[in-house]
């Protein structure tokens, strides 16, 4: 059987016993025809395959810059297609088995500008309310300490030390310092003395938890998300962000303003290195700087 009817066999196939969207099946064509040609041009066989030349297809498209998650899903495309073969008995075994796919490549985390962080903090203080002091507080620490949306709602009064540094205890009870800034000190002093105890006489039970939601009680991450979502409906952002994004903008906006990465991996509390060097992959401006610095032809 020609490739060209075998395709179109499998996608029938596709459609009437996977039940695939069509949409679907044009992507699985697509990605078996990429593979039946490379064959050709390597005067390769579809039915002659093995590990071997598995790989060399694999190192074909990694020197064709395609991301690990487009290689991905072509090697499930295939898989899928010589999992037909022999189930039609077109083959006798499945050269795909051992074959793994490539880690996924991690998502870029989701960094807020600065402009657009400046407006939002300015929609923050726009009120003066119990709640909004308590939502003031909490992005001072998203953004301004950098802690995790976990870390900051399971902070107690307690854990403040001299309204001067913050206790973390972060991932695996790991416990690190951080720093308040001064723009935080004035907001965290003007919440404990007038935000927080009103939030905290509508409870009926007493309550250590620093950031309080509008019963009394200690916020949740729900609640973080709610609140966000909230002010973006007010005009604050114009697109979604995640509680974790203000992490992600605090420590590239310190790169963006030349802080030391071994600096920022403590303030982060995180254990590896490696972890923080994300950042230094979505910061232009970082980028842009160390380019109009080193490079000679200026």
């Amino acid at each position: 059987m020609k490739d060209e009817a075998l395709l179109q066999d499998y996608s029938i196939y596709l459609k009437n016993q996977m039940h695939l969207s069509e949409n679907s099946i044009i992507a699985y064509h697509s990605d078996l025809v990429q593979f039946m040609e490379w064959l050709h041009g390597e005067a390769l066989d579809f039915a002659e395959i093995d590990k071997r030349i598995i790989r060399n297809y694999l190192f074909f498209l990694n020197v064709h810059l395609i991301s690990k998650n487009a290689i991905s899903r072509k090697l499930s495309s295939l898989r899928g297609f010589y999992r037909y073969l022999l189930e039609e008995d077109f083959i006798t075994d499945d050269p795909f088995v051992g074959v793994h796919s490539p880690k996924k490549d991690k998502p870029l985390p989701v960094v807020i500008k600065e402009l657009d962080m400046e407006h939002f903090f300015k929609k923050l203080y726009e009120s003066n309310t119990p709640l909004a002091q308590r939502d003031q507080l909490l992005f001072e620490l998203l953004y301004g300490c950098g802690l995790r949306v976990s870390e900051a709602v399971a902070l107690d009064v307690n854990d403040l030390s001299g309204n001067s540094f913050i206790r973390i205890t972060g991932k695996g009870s790991k416990e690190r310092i951080v720093p308040i800034s001064r723009q935080t000190f004035p907001v965290l002093k003007r919440y404990l003395a007038e935000g927080r105890p009103a939030l905290a006489a509508k409870s009926k039970q007493p309550t250590e938890a620093l950031i309080l939601n509008y019963l009394g009680e200690r916020l949740t991450r729900r609640g973080v998300e709610y609140i966000i979502d909230k002010y973006i409906k007010e005009g604050a952002l114009t697109y979604h962000v995640s509680p974790h994004s203000f992490r992600h903008s605090f420590a590239t906006h310190l790169l963006d303003h030349g802080a030391d990465i071994k600096l920022i991996q403590e303030l982060l509390g995180h254990e590896s290195l490696s972890t923080t060097q994300v950042y230094t992959k979505v910061s232009p401006a970082r980028l842009k700087a160390a380019y109009n610095a080193g490079h000679p032809h200026k």
